[in-house]
């Protein structure tokens, strides 16, 4: 079974391949402003099942301050990514503009996704694991309970954190 943290790797793993093509010259305005709305779908889709993962983490084990801020700060991250690909999305495709805002996403999605390898080593320390093998499963059901039932980009904007 794979483990929450390696699916929330392999979805930075995704967002920073589109946040790559979206950066190459070759790519033209229409496919980079497609690329865009996949970036902004997929993060949506990721913020919200690991911010319910990390909810019920937070249910099923009273984990210290330590970890408790650490997955508050994941969640400031995420928050900093959407207004980050919102502006993007407002300029002109390809514009000198565009590729400063995108630059500037990937280097926030490169910055999370190196912070979120730290996170595992504190699952490992606080969290039975039992509880974590739990998760890796529940962060794929929310994925696709996302993707088949919503728009993931309408309940990213209202998610709770507790």
């Amino acid at each position: 079974m794979v483990d929450f943290c390696e699916l929330a790797r392999r979805d930075h793993d995704d967002l920073d391949r589109a946040l790559r093509a979206i950066l190459d010259p070759k790519t033209a305005a229409r496919e980079a402003a497609n690329l865009l709305d996949v970036f902004r779908l997929a993060l949506a889709v990721h913020l919200v099942a690991e911010t319910r993962v990390h909810s019920t983490l937070l249910a099923l084990v009273r984990p210290p301050a330590a970890l408790r801020s650490q997955i508050a700060q994941l969640r400031r991250e995420h928050d900093v990514q959407q207004e980050t690909a919102e502006r993007l999305a407002e300029l002109e495709p390809c514009s000198d503009a565009w590729y400063c805002g995108a630059l500037e996403l990937r280097v926030h999605v490169l910055d999370h996704a190196k912070r979120e390898d730290y996170f595992r080593a504190a699952l490992d320390d606080y969290v039975p694991s039992a509880v974590s093998r739990g998760l890796g499963a529940e962060y794929a059901t929310e994925r696709m309970k996302l993707l088949a039932t919503t728009s993931p980009l309408a309940v990213a904007r209202y998610i709770n954190v507790a």
